[in-house]
């Protein structure tokens, strides 16, 4: 098993005048949560809104998941309520600039407060062993790095790699997908690169 932290940080969730529930991620990220057509989605926002009341805030984490026997194989996002952390799960990730409204799937099962960050050090901990003796490069695998177009990609995070995107080649975006599904296997990154190549 091996999980992936892509965000972790503070959120708010509020209130509107007009009954809206707007979902602030790091201050930075705003999103409406909507009841839409076929389940509740978030829609890409901006931060023009008036709070009426805050409805929760808390820690959050932004989480990849692979072959773990307790969480599916998608994004999920926990958010803290009171001791415990919700379970939501994003079948497609977070709306982006590209595609600016996704469905949620908020989830019956919550995580204990305490258990949440254990479990997930766990998750990374054995998905670096997986990769290598503590995630540590090859003289194959630094290597085959220098040949990609962004240098130190390996490190990024999945916001940092998203941001370079845009600015690259489709052959260039091939490179950083083959790697990327050979190593990290990022499913909220691969998303991202599978649309730029459509």
């Amino acid at each position: 098993m091996a999980a992936t932290v892509q965000l972790r940080g503070r959120y708010e969730l509020f209130e509107t005048r007009n009954h809206n529930r707007i979902l602030v991620l790091d201050r930075d990220r705003w999103y409406a949560w909507v009841q839409g057509e076929q389940g509740e989605v978030l829609v890409r926002s901006d931060p023009d809104h008036e709070r009426q009341r805050t409805l929760q805030d808390g820690e959050y984490y932004l989480v990849d998941f692979t072959n773990d026997p307790r969480f599916t194989d998608l994004p999920h996002l926990f958010l803290q309520r009171g001791e415990r952390f919700q379970e939501v799960i994003l079948p497609n990730g977070l709306p982006t600039d590209d595609d600016v409204q996704k469905k949620v799937i908020l989830a019956d099962a919550t995580v204990d407060m305490d258990e949440l960050p254990e479990y997930l050090e766990a998750a990374e901990t054995d998905g670096r062993a997986r990769a290598g003796s503590d995630g540590e490069r090859t003289e194959d695998e630094a290597a085959e790095e220098k040949e990609l177009p962004i240098p130190g990609f390996r490190d990024f995070s999945v916001r940092d790699a998203m941001a370079r995107l845009d600015d690259m080649s489709e052959e260039d975006l091939r490179r950083l997908r083959s790697w990327e599904v050979e190593h990290k296997q990022r499913k909220s990154l691969l998303q991202q690169i599978d649309r730029r190549l459509r």
